[in-house]
């Protein structure tokens, strides 16, 4: 499935895939990641189950995805620090006068309404007693949670806030804002160390980065236009420093050298690589609703003791999507209702 509608740039050795970061295959790219993202969140519920560890196979994914980690997430926040930038430039202040309403309010709504569901998924399942009145609140904001997933959305909607001061501060000097924003980036970084586990921040460096490669884009493209072997050179230093950081990845510094060297190695994957695949595109185009509601069918299948690896996953992907592609209609309706478009 995966593997369907890719193909390499052509002539392969010069040629250059002008699409790259074309939407369509930027989400089939995304659509591959939370694909990943899924079966790190299965193996996470039943990975200390006898089941899975008596099964040779699962050895492999283990290995596989311990060497991941954070890394499924990367481009996610590079290309959503990318998006944002390319929409600032193409709109103007109109759009960042837009943020806090289409940005912000939109993901915290979206986000809250799928808490809404765990909550009463906790209250069926007996297990709401466990959590504080504080604890249940603080979960609607991604401080906490109640089963579901919240580091990520709690550090999109920081970004989302850092990027509509930073460039209502510097306006239109983008690179005084993208500066600003990797300023705040760093201290939320340096915040967040005091009260959370690594995890919630050791990745979000990578929504400045993809910012800084919008304003950058294009000196970045005509370096490797210009000579095949520049390609080469440029994708071999990303490899290179990916490989050594990752060795001693142990250090946080390098940990985060890892995670930026691994995007620019995708990226640069995808100037030779088209991916045009429908079906990851729709994954990536259902990214959200995926992501916040995946373990639901998990936490269901976990209380009702259906543990078996195969069918835990095949079951829970099956019911994942099917509450995504709905969720997302819901979430459009919702929507309309209360938010009115703005055309600028």
């Amino acid at each position: 499935m995966c593997l369907w509608r890719i193909k390499f740039a052509k002539p392969v050795l010069s040629g250059f895939n002008e699409n790259y970061l074309a939407l369509d295959r930027t989400n089939a790219i995304k659509g591959l990641f939370i694909l990943l993202v899924f079966l790190s969140h299965a193996r996470n519920c039943i990975s200390t189950l006898p089941q899975y560890s008596s099964d040779p196979l699962n050895s492999f994914y283990d290995l596989f995805q311990d060497h991941l980690g954070q890394g499924v997430v990367v481009m996610f926040l590079f290309y959503s620090g990318y998006g944002v930038m390319e929409s600032i430039k193409k709109k103007g202040s109109d759009y960042i006068h837009t943020f806090p309403k289409n940005r912000f309010a939109k993901t915290l709504l979206h986000f809250d309404i799928a808490v809404l569901l765990f909550v009463i998924l906790d209250l069926c399942l007996g297990t709401l007693k466990d959590y504080s009145v504080l604890h249940v609140l603080l979960s609607f904001t991604g401080w906490e949670s109640v089963g579901n997933s919240n580091w990520y959305i709690f550090a999109v909607l920081i970004l989302y806030l850092i990027t509509y001061i930073s460039f209502k501060i510097c306006k239109d000097k983008y690179p005084r804002a993208a500066a600003l924003i990797t300023f705040f980036t760093v201290l939320y970084i340096a915040v967040l160390a005091f009260f959370k586990d690594a995890w919630w921040f050791d990745t979000v460096l990578l929504y400045p980065l993809g910012i800084w490669y919008s304003l950058g884009k294009n000196k970045i493209e005509d370096f490797v236009r210009k000579k095949p072997v520049n390609y080469y050179l440029l994708f071999a230093l990303c490899a290179v420093v990916f490989v050594v950081s990752h060795l001693l990845r142990r250090n946080i510094l390098f940990y985060e050298i890892s995670q930026v060297s691994l995007c620019a190695v995708i990226v640069a994957a995808t100037m030779k690589i088209d991916i045009h695949n429908k079906i990851l595109q729709f994954f990536g185009t259902h990214l959200f609703e995926i992501y916040i509601l995946m373990r639901i069918p998990m936490i269901v299948l976990l209380h009702f003791h259906i543990t078996n690896t195969y069918f835990f996953v095949l079951i829970s992907f099956a019911a994942t999507v099917a509450l995504a592609f709905l969720f997302k209609k819901v979430l459009k309706f919702v929507d309309g209702k209360i938010f009115k478009s703005v055309k600028i």
